[in-house]
């Protein structure tokens, strides 16, 4: 059986290039090639293009913000035209196609992307990913042309999948931990960071926290399970000696909760007589909560650069009303410790989490920009699959349009935050990150 498992184009006012490695379809990849399937990858972000569109009426109420250059430039297609990726289709002649369904706000495209190959080809059509998991009978009533919606992680859905296609080469759940994603089935010109070869790859799966606003227990629950060390180093020297990537992100929800295996990985990768000369980046967030000074040490000689810090909010009181972690009053200390080390610091923060109020939000970034940190700041959006989102009072116009539910769309407003005012408050970060980088410049 031949299946092509694909990436679609997407449309926003910005991305950042490296969370879209196509890693969900990589595992997907794994689970298909171990029941003797020929897999092929067409990521369509990749390599990765633009071309300005005009803004959506979805969006029409921000383009009188558009004018401040701290604000959105424009807004793109990022990706393959559509000639292009019925071309690619053609050639390979899959037997079955199948899409990633990763983010709420993206699934237009995906949309588009199954329409499109239902007008040119034959072949079964099924998704997955979180989007696919948060509403899959929602998905099967809007998109009735997709033939399969499965649900959860790669290797609980797609043996039972392929039985009931036919195939007798499905086997019984693999675990995943023991997988092999497909970094093989990509072409590692495409993927740079600063003209060096990257991948994306995981250690671990779940995150015990319970925030809110996080979903990512729908797909891989509340409890954490890690790889071996030895197995993701062995991962990392693969890609490093057969596509020379010497930049390892890590996508895990929470790398660093298990102190242990985080300093055993740490001291493995520095001792390793392969991997020289890399960059480990965690640009999903590290949680501070699980760091300490004395880790930083053994995070810089293991080859982190930088690092990307969750930390939501500077109120106490907001943190513990979404049973968030707190940290403690060590983190101000921590921050200054690793830019002594050499560690760029970005520090990300939510503005206007219901409950939340404009001094508030504001006092947040004031006290990061006093540590000198790079302020990451997010506009809340709605969370599908988080606790949060059954409670959160929308208007069926927001509710019901999934192409708002991004940081980019301003559209959740509450009693402390009008669009105005999370404008005012998102523009407000970047210029003070500007004065920060000229005052460090």
């Amino acid at each position: 059986m031949k299946v092509l498992l694909v990436q679609s184009p997407i449309e926003d006012f910005y991305t950042t290039a490296i969370r879209l490695y196509p890693l969900g379809l990589l595992y997907v990849a794994a689970v298909l090639e171990n029941a003797g399937c020929t897999v092929e990858i067409l990521d369509c972000l990749s390599p990765l293009r633009k071309r300005r569109i005009p803004v959506p009426g979805d969006f029409a109420y921000l383009e009188p913000f558009m004018d401040d250059p701290l604000f959105f430039k424009g807004y793109y297609r990022f990706g393959r035209d559509t000639i292009g990726i019925v071309r690619r289709i053609k050639d390979w002649e899959p037997d079955i196609i199948g899409i990633s369904s990763q983010f709420t706000a993206y699934y237009q495209s995906v949309e588009e992307l199954i329409r499109l190959i239902k007008q040119n080809f034959r072949s079964p059509v099924f998704i997955g990913g979180n989007q696919a998991t948060a509403f899959p009978e929602e998905i099967r009533k809007r998109t009735p042309e997709i033939d399969d919606v499965l649900v959860g992680p790669a290797e609980d859905c797609l043996p039972e999948y392929l039985k009931r296609r036919g195939y007798s080469g499905a086997e019984e759940k693999p675990d995943w931990t023991q997988l092999r994603p497909g970094h093989h089935l990509l072409d590692p010109a495409d993927y740079k960071i600063a003209k060096r070869n990257y991948i994306s790859l995981i250690a671990s799966r779940g995150c015990p926290f319970h925030c809110d606003f996080c979903s990512v227990h729908s797909m891989f629950g509340r409890s954490i399970r890690y790889r071996t060390v030895e197995s993701v180093l062995e991962e990392m020297r693969r890609n490093y000696l057969r596509k020379n990537a010497r930049i390892f992100n890590f996508e895990d929800d929470n790398l660093s909760y298990d102190r242990e295996w985080f300093l055993e990985f740490l001291r493995a990768v520095k001792d390793d007589s392969f991997l020289r000369d890399i960059e480990l980046t965690a640009m999903n967030g590290l949680c501070s909560t699980t760091l300490d000074e004395s880790m930083l040490p053994s995070m810089v000689q293991a080859g982190f650069k930088r690092l990307n810090l969750s930390f939501v909010t500077h109120s106490q009181d907001l943190k513990s009303a979404y049973h968030r972690p707190l940290e403690g009053r060590g983190f101000e200390s921590f921050v200054r410790a690793a830019q002594k080390m050499g560690l760029f610091v970005t520090v990300y923060v939510i503005i206007g989490l219901p409950g939340q109020t404009f001094a508030e939000a504001r006092n947040s970034i004031d006290h990061l920009c006093g540590l000198g940190v790079l302020v990451g700041p997010s506009v809340f959006y709605t969370p599908p699959a988080s606790p949060l989102y059954e409670r959160l009072s929308l208007a069926p116009a927001v509710k019901n349009n999934w192409n708002l539910y991004r940081s980019s769309a301003f559209a959740v407003e509450t009693d402390q935050f009008s669009r105005r005012k999370l404008v005012d408050l998102f523009i407000y970060a970047r210029r003070k990150n500007l004065e920060n980088k000229n005052k460090i410049g």
